[in-house]
This record gives C-alpha cells, structure tokens and sequence, in this order.
C-alpha cells in the first residue's frame, strides 16, 4: 500500500478527538472523511480536523474509493456490525477497544476481515504509551526473569466529572458499563503482553451510588490471574477511589512485578524502578528510570491514541507485524467474559472459555 493512506473516522463523538488529531498530524494518513449518524457532528469534525468530506451513513463512507481504512469510534454493539460491513467493502478496519460486546462478534469480526484479506487492528492504547513500552523492554532485556508475581490497577475518580458532564452526554455515556469491562480490559490486556497467558481468573466485585444512586454496574473489582508459565497476579479496578492524586488525572495505572531474578515498580508517577540481581551492587542493584525524557533530549515516539494510529500506519506502508490484532484483542476480551462469569457464579473459571472459530 502506498501512502498517504486515506482514513473515514466512524463516529464523531468524545473519543473521536483524540483519532481525529492524531490523523490531522500524520503526514503519512489523509483524513477522506468524517461519519456520524448526527450530521451536525460529522460536519463540524470535518471542517475542525481538515477531512475533505463528511458523511451521514456508512454506507456513503464505504462507497467513496479514497477511503482505504475505517476509524471505529462506535459504541461497543456497533463494532461487529460495521466492522463486518467495512470488511466486505475491502476496506481496513481500526477499532476502539474492546473488540466487541461478546467472542462471538469478535470471532464474526476477524473472520469477516480474513475472509477479505483486510488487516483488524484494536486500539488497546495501553500498550502504546512509552511508560509500559519501557517496562515491556526492561522484562524482555532480562532484569525480572521469570515472573512470580504482578500486580496491576487502574484507579480512577470519576464522581466529580459525573456530576458536571452535561445530561444529555452522561445518559449515553460509556462509563455506564462496568468497570472491569470499562477500564479494566487495558489493565488486564497489559498483563498478557508483559506476563504471558492467563489459565485461570476469579474475581469480585461492588457497586456503589457514589457515582449516581440506582447504578447497576459494578464501579469497584478484584480480578485474580493464574498464568500459563505459573506467575499468579492480581488486577484491582475502580471509577470512585478518593483520592487527590485520582481527581487530576484518569491514568494512574500502577504496576509491580515480582520475578526469579529482580522486580520491577512502575509508580503512580510514572517513574520505572528496578532491583535486579543483574544491575550492578551488592547482591541486588538499584536503578530508577524516568518514563518522560528530561528537558532538550530527543521527543518520545507517538503514544496512546496516536502511538496506536502511527503503528497502524506502519503496518499498512511497511508491513510491520500488528501487536494488537483482532486475535489479540479477543483474548483480552476472553479474560474480562472470565471475570464477569466468576463474578456471576462464586468461583474460579478456568480458561479458554470457547475456541475462536474458524474463518
């Protein structure tokens, strides 16, 4: 494929900002054309982000020839329906996390897109920011070895920004789901990258009215993790933790990793310790890495969002290998269905759940 490759952003609403940008400022990408079923809000993405055209329908998007990949900013029951649709149109499909709803609308996914011979990229952003793409570094250069044990979190405070957000957004707003399936689908795909595969997972969970009264979903949770190669891991989620430093910020996600050889911290600073056998000391050295460059050093690459889309771009120009592919993401998606079941029914579920079908 040559570029710059022409892109159609599917729905335009609040996560669509951060797609839209990153695609504004990728000399490599074209913005054909902005979609969303309000036309209002596809008109007004299209003249603030530059796209040549705007649309009403998918189907307008699908029929224009410029556009070469489609952009899913959907809510999640819409993903396998028009991921499914774009891949019959021959059209390459980037989608918000999770994949889908449910395996069997990510297994009709990567059929589809198999079946067309189109590449299906997920945006788990996760492992597309520089601070976990050090620690991923760090375990694979050898300092941790053979993992033992990890924990992981994604703390959030959601309440205040619930109370101000506009009616009309917060009725339709996605943070409605819960949280395991909200944000704790990031914390549990970044295991798999960093730890390996998950043979067993037992969770809880609560609900509170702290973020509104009459919420249904869980807003707090515990997921144990049993891995393949033996490391044992606990991921804790929540949307209502008081606490100052998780009323700035909404991505506070520390890490600990326990192994053979050292352990590695990833702080809610974001700064990277690690004490190995294999640094330089008496029995165990110490070294603390910074995750932002200090001031006049090289820029970082592109992360989150933008990291995603520019990983997307090399594999369509260069023919880089996908890191979160439809499979990859379905066995994300596998772990967060595993968690809801041993909510469900009081116990540890053993994995894989079901196999993926054929296609």
């Amino acid at each position: 494929m040559r570029g710059p490759v022409g892109v159609a952003v599917i729905g335009c609403g609040g996560v669509s900002g951060g797609h839209l940008s990153a695609y504004a400022a990728n000399s490599r990408a074209r913005l054909v054309a902005t979609v969303d079923a309000r036309p209002a809000l596809a008109e007004a993405a299209a003249h603030k982000w530059g796209a040549a055209r705007w649309y009403a329908t998918v189907e307008e998007a699908l029929a224009d020839p410029e556009v070469r990949v489609v952009d899913l900013c959907l809510p999640h029951h819409l993903h396998a329906p028009v991921a499914i649709q774009a891949a019959d149109a021959g059209k390459h499909v980037f989608v918000e996390k999770p994949i889908a709803n449910t395996l069997e609308e990510a297994d009709a996914m990567i059929a589809a897109c198999r079946r067309a011979g189109v590449l299906l990229l997920v945006d788990q952003t996760k492992r597309y920011q520089n601070r976990h793409r050090r620690v991923k570094e760090l375990l694979d250069a050898g300092y941790v070895g053979e993992p033992v044990l990890v924990k992981g979190a994604y703390l959030q405070d959601i309440t205040y920004a619930w109370r101000q957000m506009d009616p009309a957004r917060r009725a339709g707003y996605w943070k409605h789901d819960g949280v395991i399936s909200g944000i704790g689908i990031h914390a549990l795909d970044l295991l798999r990258w960093l730890i390996g595969e998950a043979v067993e997972v037992q969770a809880v969970a609560a609900t509170t009215d702290l973020i509104e009264s009459g919420r249904r979903t869980e807003d707090s949770g515990i997921v144990l993790l049993r891995f393949a190669n033996g490391c044992v891991g606990e991921v804790t989620v929540s949307y209502v933790l008081k606490d100052p430093r998780l009323a700035s910020s909404w991505d506070v996600m520390p890490l600990q990793i326990y192994g053979r050889d050292g352990s590695l911290q990833l702080g809610w600073d974001d700064r990277i310790t690690v004490a190995s056998r294999k640094l330089p000391g008496d029995g165990a050295g110490i070294v603390e890495f910074h995750s932002r460059p200090p001031v006049g050093a090289p820029r970082p690459p592109a992360e989150g969002m933008a990291g995603a889309i520019e990983h997307l771009l090399d594999c369509l120009l260069d023919g880089a290998r996908p890191l979160t592919p439809g499979e990859d993401a379905r066995a994300s998606l596998e772990l967060v269905e595993a968690a809801y079941r041993s909510i469900r029914e009081g116990r540890a579920v053993r994995l894989p759940l079901a196999a993926p079908s054929g296609g």
